[in-house]
């Protein structure tokens, strides 16, 4: 067979058609698609990443709200547990102070009752002490109580020294009296006698003037008071050692309750 132009022309054409037909209806269609699905592809990634980065911001403003609302918790917490505390430690105060003021209420009840017992049985026990030394005095003696007294004045005034002699003579020296109390009166007969043996055991003559006063305080006694200086004989002393007997008695009678 001899080579035909004709029909190789013919061919050539053909091949260029079919090239240009499957490129038209079959590759680009095919390149088309692909492209479409790579750009959605892509796209899809893009949001999946731009959603992911949006997440993990998400994420992040989430994880700092959590930790500010628990750092916000924790203050809020701390203010309650310290307004507790405080109110407990108020609380705690308020009923000290409470039970304080009952205390020393219930302990100025008892003060008072407890003077008042001390008081009513200092006057029962002064009377019959007074009773009671009035009538062995009398019976020791056959003198009465004050004369008695006066007796044990005059003695302890002997036994002064001349030093406390001549304090007193020196006080009376700058025109001071001297005060003779008694807690019962004497006769004008036993006042004079009693003032003049204490010008005689002092030695001042009528260099000074001795007053006498009735001072029933005494408890059955005589005090005579020069100045800061005081010599004195009476049922006081005994009458308060024996107060502060029974009330250290009472006292512990007292606690044991």
């Amino acid at each position: 067979m001899g080579f035909s132009w004709v029909t190789f022309i013919a061919q050539i054409v053909n091949l260029f058609v079919l090239v240009w037909l499957l490129k038209r209806f079959l590759y680009q269609p095919i390149v088309d698609t692909i492209a479409k699905r790579q750009s959605y592809i892509e796209g899809k990634v893009k949001n999946a990443e731009e959603a992911a980065i949006a997440a993990q911001k998400e994420q992040h403003i989430w994880e700092k709200k959590l930790a500010d609302f628990d750092a916000e918790r924790q203050a809020r917490l701390d203010e309650v547990l310290a307004e507790i505390d405080r109110l407990k430690k108020e609380q705690e105060e308020t009923i000290r102070r409470e039970v304080n003021i009952r205390k020393e209420k219930m302990q100025a009840d008892l003060n008072r009752e407890t003077a008042s017992l001390q008081l009513e049985i200092r006057n029962l026990m002064a009377r019959h002490f007074l009773d009671l030394s009035r009538k062995v005095m009398v019976d020791l003696s056959g003198l009465s109580p004050i004369e008695q007294a006066i007796l044990l004045f005059r003695k302890k005034m002997e036994k002064m020294t001349a030093q406390e002699k001549k304090k007193i003579k020196t006080i009376v020296s700058k025109q001071t009296d001297i005060v003779i109390s008694l807690s019962d009166k004497l006769s004008k007969k036993a006042e004079a006698e009693l003032i003049l043996f204490i010008r005689n055991t002092l030695g001042i003559g009528d260099q000074a003037a001795i007053r006498i006063q009735i001072e029933p305080d005494l408890i059955l006694g005589v005090e005579m008071v020069a100045g800061d200086i005081a010599v004195e004989w009476n049922l006081k002393a005994y009458l308060e050692s024996f107060e502060q007997n029974l009330n250290t008695a009472l006292a512990g009678l007292i606690i044991k309750e």
